[in-house]
């Protein structure tokens, strides 16, 4: 496989050379009732296979070329439910806590190769990543308004620690540290 990998890299490059971003927003999310029934782990493996190994694979296979690239960046796609989880939605959030945990290690082992980490960590968003009533949830915070957030926050530099944070979603990434989390989970899971 790993050949394999390296070919497609090669022909990637081979077609467009000046290539020096990777935006990995590998993302599915399904609702999983452990406690049902015939539970089984199926949707959970589509989820770390998406979303873990989705980013990781294709990292491997442009990483090689982006370390010659200039002003080379890796940008990934996690998820604000990494700090605070939704408890019916166990694998997706452990999986964007993956690739958060992940990229740090990654910004770190990089930090002497001139290749930009950054971790793009979204709200609730009016798409239809869990379906076509979230696009139009009016507790959703709307496409536009933070596909421009996020390009004002790029544009002026602003990623502190190579996380890229909207205003809306700050509270929740700092509700442990700032002793708001067990408040914050419990808002997030009503019982």
């Amino acid at each position: 496989m790993i050949p394999q990998r390296c070919h497609a890299s090669r022909l990637t490059f081979a077609r467009f050379p000046e290539l020096n971003v990777l935006i990995a927003n590998a993302g599915i999310s399904r609702t999983e009732d452990m406690t049902a029934d015939g539970w089984d782990a199926s949707d959970a493996e589509a989820i770390v296979e998406t979303n873990i190994l989705g980013v990781l694979r294709v990292t491997a296979a442009l990483l090689p070329v982006l370390k010659g690239q200039p002003n080379a960046t890796i940008i990934a796609t996690s998820s604000n439910l990494a700090f605070v989880p939704r408890a019916d939605f166990p694998t997706y959030c452990a999986s964007k806590a993956f690739l958060h945990s992940w990229l740090q290690s990654l910004r770190y082992q990089l930090r002497k190769i001139p290749v930009e980490v950054l971790e793009l960590a979204p709200p609730y968003v009016q798409t239809e990543l869990t379906g076509a009533q979230q696009a139009s949830d009016a507790r959703a915070m709307p496409l536009d308004a933070y596909t421009a957030e996020v390009m004002q926050l790029l544009e002026l530099n602003v990623h502190p620690r190579g996380e890229v944070l909207v205003e809306r979603d700050r509270a929740r990434r700092w509700a442990e540290r700032d002793g708001r989390y067990d408040a914050t989970y419990v808002a997030m899971n009503p019982s």
